[in-house]
């Protein structure tokens, strides 16, 4: 059983937990490590392509929807959560906003990721995708500087965080 703020690490899956249900059978688990990428390449955020991926709450019907288009490449946010695994997805702006912008989840969650060596969450300066779309030209990430979410321009940059269930 798991809570909150504990390593994960079976199947190889490995990460932080951030959310359970169950008495902590299940839930989810943060990866140790994020990347700075665009939502989309350039190229495809020019083109206003809205690729259906409007679920709030549900980070993996998103990332599934993308990579089921067969051009899962223009879209790197989404292949580099992928490519760590079948099960691994870019977080819905709801899965986000609970990681990130939740003190007590951030906090404990950093804390293990130190332990782990892992990637800190940035509370004060990182920018995150969500795997949210707003539409054509633009997707919902959260700004931690002020603990909002926002949408912006699908071909910036921003940190992203691959999300597992377990």
């Amino acid at each position: 059983m798991y809570k909150v703020g504990d390593y994960y690490n079976e199947n190889g899956k490995e990460g932080v937990v951030f959310d359970v249900w169950d008495n902590g059978l299940h839930g989810k688990i943060v990866a140790l490590d994020q990347s700075r990428l665009t939502w989309c390449v350039p190229e495809q955020g020019h083109k206003k392509i809205v690729v259906g991926a409007a679920n709030k709450s549900d980070g993996k019907a998103n990332t599934d929807k993308v990579v089921a288009r067969g051009d899962a490449a223009l879209y790197p946010a989404f292949t580099w959560c992928r490519d760590k695994g079948e099960e691994w997805y870019l977080p819905a702006i709801e899965e986000l906003e609970l990681l990130l912008r939740n003190d007590s989840v951030r906090d404990v969650v950093n804390c293990t990721l130190a332990q782990k060596c892992g990637a800190k969450l940035y509370d004060s300066s990182g920018l995150y995708w969500s795997s949210t779309e707003d539409d054509g030209l633009c997707a919902w990430f959260v700004s931690m500087n002020i603990g909002y979410t926002y949408t912006d321009l699908k071909y910036y940059d921003y940190y992203v965080r691959a999300v597992a269930e377990f």
